[in-house]
This record gives C-alpha cells, structure tokens and sequence, in this order.
C-alpha cells in the first residue's frame, strides 16, 4: 500500500533501505492511509525517500525542508508530516531552519540520517563528523568538533527528540 512504483537506487548496504523499510512499517502499524501523509525532503541520499512512499510529496532544495514542512503542516494541518533529509541537508545549510522549527514545536516528524559525511558528494565531511575524521578533502582529518544534532534540538525547544 505505501511503496510506490519506483525503486530505491541506494547503494548495497545503505541504511537509507532499513529507514524506508521502518517508514513503511510504522505507517502500517498506526493505520494512517497513504492519502493522509506528506513526505518533505531536501538534497542527498536520504531526500529520495519520498519518490519510494505512495504518498503526497515534495523534494525541495538543500536545506530547506523545514520551512516547506512547516508550511504544509500549517497548510494542511490534517496530513501526517514527514520530513526525510540527510546530516548535511539538517545541520549545514539548514541549520537556522532545523533550530527554528525545533524552537517553534512544529507537529511534524524530522527524520535526520546522520551518517557523518556527505555520502551523495562522495564522502565530503559533514557538521557531524568527528574531529580527525579523514575523506577525500580532508586527507589529514577533519579539524572541527562534531556538531550534536541531539543537544542542538533539546537546546532549541524540541519537546520530543529520539535517536
């Protein structure tokens, strides 16, 4: 009922497939029909999600599901609003939304795959890799501290978190 006719085209063994694969059971399980669901997404890996769920749709620009969420869950505040987005698209050029919609309280669920890099680029780091984190464009390894999505969103007026 909720996979739609494309086909994922992650790589073998991304975690992208097992979230997918949690959406579609968690969407069963509480009996939500796919005409009452929204999937928001920015850029990357993880923004594909919503080609793969039969459901409403919209695949924005890098960093900015938020505002886009937000205004359909304002919009439409009887759709389910899921928001798929990657480490980069969250917490880099998003950041600024991320905090605000977190400080707002926005009845929406934001789910962040943080796999510390920006894996659609090739493994570039991302505000989430660790320090001494070592990639293609920092060969002697990343020389910042990791951002902590859990404490940013706790920080910024979140009510409920979960990893």
């Amino acid at each position: 009922m909720y996979k739609s006719d494309e086909k994922p085209t992650w790589c073998p063994g991304c975690g992208d497939f097992g979230v997918l694969n949690a959406v579609y059971r968690a969407l069963r399980t509480q009996g939500i029909e796919p005409h009452e669901v929204v999937c928001v997404s920015g850029i990357g890996c993880s923004s594909r999600i919503p080609y793969f769920i039969n459901a409403y749709g919209f695949h924005g620009i890098h960093g900015r599901t938020m505002p886009i969420a937000t205004g359909v869950r304002l919009a439409r505040p009887d759709l389910k609003t899921l928001v798929f987005g990657g480490d980069g698209d969250a917490f880099a050029i998003g950041a600024g939304h991320f905090v605000h919609a977190m400080r707002r309280n926005v009845d929406l669920c934001y789910v962040v795959m943080d796999n510390a890099t920006y894996g659609l680029t090739k493994g570039q780091t991302s505000p989430t890799s660790g320090t001494g984190f070592v990639t293609l464009s920092t060969p002697n390894g990343n020389p910042e501290q990791a951002l902590n999505p859990m404490l940013l969103a706790l920080a910024s007026g979140a009510t409920f978190v979960a990893r």
